[in-house]
């Protein structure tokens, strides 16, 4: 079993140490100038305090006091940690030799505070007999700065040996005497002891922060890397569905995506839609090739998919590859007429291409036979039956001559 160690802190990196006396540093800063102010005003009370009862009893203000100046000495020490630290904080920046000598300078203060302590209470000696000014201000220092061991154990050294030996000069009872020493090491003993625990449980929570703000710059960081891989993913999978919907050699649509498209339509309103599909063979394909050459061929079905698509309206209409050199065409929402028309437009404007086939039965230039239906659908199963009714037209066009449009004796 693990051993337990409630006052030892987390064994982290030198750099986390230092993050963590830098972060002290600020802390004890900023409880050093409120525990001044709170002096400031307290010692001041005691000042007004002091010299009224002395006028009362005396009708005077000015005598010796070693209260009173003790009182003012306190009063002069916490206003100038108040302009030392306004100083510190008035700097936006500075080396590590100013912050440094900074440092011991507000230690310093903090055992002078302490005594200060000390002093005044080898004073109640003559007096009271009590250790309370030491007790209290030791108590503070020791709950509110927050340090090391090894720092801690230096700030108490100066006043603990103050008020140790100076006791004896000060207090004539032995068993007084006696007594304060008792106390005093058990009352200082567990001062230190609760130091400690205050400062482990500070760093323990600090370096927690510090593992948690990795974490989750870490999950942060892979989250990032996450979405970046996720856009690739994204790219690669549009790439991917561009593949297997795009005809590869003429760069519009194959009979894949062709489908998607009709598909897609027709779930857009979910209601009967009018639809015109056309079929179109470039004539006397294999002729062309036999003579110029498959790459040339390829150029050709390019230039005629091009053509095709740039003829009609993208937004209500597909132009796709169907095989071979065939490709087909759906009409989205237009009249027979007018998409009888639009097919008469696709056929002159490969016509208009002049691309010269001098072996062709029909031009001396490429041309094109097209079968066009127009029926109402509204599932892919009536599309498929008008492709078979446009492939019908189709093979009516090249039997009665080619380079013409021809309509489907059966429309629905």
């Amino acid at each position: 079993m693990k051993r337990i160690r409630p006052f030892v802190s987390p064994q982290v990196s030198n750099e986390k140490k230092k993050l963590l006396k830098a972060y002290l540093f600020k802390e004890n800063i900023q409880r050093c100038k409120l525990f001044a102010k709170i002096v400031v005003l307290f010692e001041s009370i005691l000042i007004v305090l002091n010299r009224s009862s002395y006028y009362f009893s005396n009708h005077s203000l000015l005598s010796f006091d070693p209260y009173i100046c003790m009182y003012v000495t306190l009063l002069v020490l916490s206003i100038f940690m108040l302009s030392y630290i306004h100083r510190f904080e008035k700097k936006d920046t500075y080396t590590k030799r100013e912050y440094q000598m900074f440092r011991f300078g507000l230690l310093s203060m903090v055992v002078l505070f302490l005594v200060w302590g000390a002093v005044v209470t080898l004073i109640d000696q003559k007096t009271y007999g009590n250790v309370l000014a030491f007790v209290v201000n030791f108590m503070c220092v020791s709950i509110l700065f927050h340090a090391s061991n090894r720092t801690i154990l230096t700030i108490y050294s100066l006043p603990i040996l103050v008020l140790m030996i100076g006791l004896p000069f000060f207090q004539h009872s032995s068993a007084i005497l006696f007594g304060h020493y008792i106390n005093l090491t058990v009352f200082l003993f567990f001062c230190w002891l609760a130091s400690r625990m205050l400062y482990t449980s500070y760093s323990t929570n600090f370096y927690n922060e510090l593992l948690l703000k990795e974490i989750n710059e870490s999950l942060a960081q892979k989250i990032a890397e996450n979405e970046i891989m996720n856009r690739k993913l994204e790219g690669v999978n549009e790439q991917l569905k561009k593949l297997t919907l795009i005809d590869e050699l003429t760069q519009i649509p194959n009979r894949r995506g062709f489908h998607q498209y009709v598909a897609e339509m027709l779930l857009l309103k979910n209601v009967e839609r009018k639809v015109s599909v056309l079929m179109l063979d470039i004539d006397a394909f294999k002729l062309f090739n036999d003579h110029y050459g498959h790459v040339e061929g390829d150029r050709v079905l390019r230039l005629v998919a091009q053509k095709i698509k740039h003829t009609l309206d993208p937004s209500s209409s597909i132009t796709a590859r169907f095989g071979g050199e065939e490709f087909i065409v759906a009409i989205f929402d237009l009249d027979e007429l007018i998409a009888f028309k639009q097919a008469e437009s696709i056929r002159n404007a490969v016509l208009e291409l002049g691309i010269p086939h001098k072996h062709s039965p029909v031009l001396d230039h490429i041309s094109v036979s097209i079968g066009i239906v127009t029926g109402t659908v509204c599932t892919e199963n009536e599309i498929q039956e008008l492709i078979v009714q446009a492939d019908s037209a189709l093979y009516k066009a090249k039997t009665s001559g080619r380079n013409r449009v021809e309509r489907s004796l059966v429309s629905k």
